[in-house]
């Protein structure tokens, strides 16, 4: 079976990325692209949706706090404002993502109870340029405090984080580069 993607990084952007404004390509198109086509793995139109939701399928075997890792990571995180047409309007899906781990950032750093607090520590996690200074004086919590908060929640989330790249890499074995092969050469399989 020929690999579609050269590894799970690339799959899982293409998945999450994958844009819904996609549409099937006309009959001339696709007399045009029979000839002398590009090199490409023929992804577009409803095979691209197709490929994008097996993808999304076989993370749904995943756990949800992983899911929820893989998905702050790779979804777009910011769309348009329908209102008023600004990229500034965080998607539900990102939105979700770091609810359901600020939720688990309860469990590791007690004492910390403010949930944007606990949500703009996550989200600079995965996101350049949330401030943990300009949050913590928002949202009226000392620096001192918000800091060490913000160490032990990215210790564990480096680690939950690294779980969850580590699942997607064997829940898309077959489809990105031969990552099983490679990790069971010699040994017994973990999977």
């Amino acid at each position: 079976m020929e690999e579609l993607f050269k590894n799970t990084h690339d799959a899982l952007m293409f998945a999450y990325n994958y844009s819904s404004q996609q549409y099937a390509l006309s009959p001339m198109s696709k007399l045009m692209k029979g000839g002398g086509g590009g090199s490409g793995k023929g992804l577009v139109s409803l095979d691209g949706a197709g490929q994008s939701g097996i993808i999304l399928t076989r993370l749904a075997q995943m756990t949800p706090l992983e899911q929820a890792c893989i998905t702050a990571r790779y979804a777009p995180r910011y769309e348009e404002c329908p209102c008023c047409l600004n990229k500034d309007k965080m998607t539900e899906q990102y939105r979700e993502a770091i609810a359901e781990l600020a939720e688990w950032a309860l469990s590791v750093c007690t004492g910390l109870t403010i949930r944007n607090m606990r949500g703009a520590i996550i989200r600079s996690f995965f996101e350049r340029g949330v401030s943990i200074t300009a949050a913590a004086k928002e949202l009226n919590v000392a620096k001192a405090t918000a800091y060490d908060q913000k160490a032990r929640i990215h210790k564990a989330l480096k680690e939950l984080d690294g779980r969850a790249q580590r699942a997607a890499d064997v829940h898309l074995a077959g489809m990105c580069g031969d990552f099983l092969q490679e990790a069971c050469a010699g040994q017994t399989c973990p999977v």
